[in-house]
């Protein structure tokens, strides 16, 4: 199956088999080599497919990870995904309640009552109970990895998802509150060919997220490749 395809049978983009792929949790038999997309099979399809149901059931790439390598049943993934739904919605309930709160008292931005309101939360969360954080409103999205490079043969320009040649992304928290400091690095050896003259290149280097979500720097080599 090509990749449009199997993505309009499973009703997902490529940007969600890219995490399941960046998670370590799915694994194409017939990956993408040269300038030739993934060829997908069967066996790919219900692998994604059983991935597809368990993500939209509330588990997430780490508990199923977990349980490919046997460090979890199913049942034990559920019933901890299981209470952190729950503790989830409460803090998004209290938040409801807030909001309504402030839309009975008819609040205006200009005349907050922050003092109130401040109070009003301080005295359930001393209770401990919770509220929606920003962490619950932002997911997280890495920056991109598709570049523009050019044939050094022939010289035509095109797009390379850098991505599917990622063969390291380590990760260095910093002390200074701004979040991990990530590198992924890449190389496609001689699994890719200018798609306007065949010549295989090699695409080598890194390319920097700091802080997280933000683009920091890079260091692109793209060279004719020699065995």
């Amino acid at each position: 199956m090509r990749p449009k395809e199997i993505q309009e049978k499973l009703g997902i983009d490529a940007d969600r088999i890219k995490l399941f792929k960046r998670e370590g949790i799915f694994f194409p038999e017939n990956p993408p080599s040269g300038n030739r997309s993934t060829d997908y099979t069967e066996t790919d399809f219900e692998n994604l497919r059983l991935i597809v149901v368990l993500t939209k059931s509330g588990l997430t790439c780490s508990d199923i990870r977990k349980m490919q390598d046997g460090e979890c049943t199913l049942e034990e993934a559920i019933l901890s995904r299981k209470n952190n739904i729950e503790a989830e919605i409460a803090r998004k309930r209290n938040s409801l309640e807030l909001l309504s709160e402030l839309l009975d008292d008819k609040a205006e931005f200009e005349t907050f009552e922050t003092e109130r309101y401040w109070n009003v939360i301080t005295k359930k969360e001393a209770a401990g109970e919770e509220f929606i954080d920003i962490e619950d409103m932002y997911g997280y999205r890495p920056v991109s990895l598709i570049r523009s490079i050019c044939c050094p043969h022939c010289g035509a320009e095109y797009e390379v998802d850098l991505e599917d040649y990622m063969y390291d992304q380590s990760s260095d928290e910093k002390e200074n509150g701004m979040g991990p400091d990530t590198v992924y690095s890449f190389n496609s050896e001689d699994s890719y060919e200018c798609p306007d003259c065949g010549t295989v290149i090699r695409i080598e280097g890194w390319i920097r997220e700091y802080p997280m979500g933000a683009y920091d720097s890079e260091d692109i080599s793209v060279d004719e490749w020699e065995d």
